[in-house]
């Protein structure tokens, strides 16, 4: 696949996704409460994990699948989006 075919097939499933799983904001801040919560005292005091930490985890998560397997591209189209939800979190404020 050429880039901009990769670009246009991430786009299908984020487009996807926000019609299956709603506002993005509120899923991945959701996760960020539920990460806060479970490691609780392992958080540095008066830091928390935001919705924006979690797409940077996601995406560290994507490449490390990369490096375990061969390539998919699923990892990298999941990656990129996981990326421009990040971009949205952080521009959108």
């Amino acid at each position: 696949m050429k880039p901009t075919q990769h670009a246009e097939q991430a786009a299908l499933i984020l487009k996807d996704r926000a019609e299956k799983l709603g506002d993005y904001r509120t899923l991945y801040e959701n996760i960020a409460t539920r990460a806060n919560l479970s490691l609780g005292d392992k958080i540095a005091p008066g830091k928390k994990i935001t919705a924006a930490d979690i797409t940077k985890i996601l995406v560290e998560m994507k490449l490390a699948r990369m490096d375990c397997g061969k390539p998919d591209s699923d990892h990298i189209w999941d990656a990129a989006n996981y990326l421009f939800l990040f971009g949205g979190l952080t521009d959108e404020k």
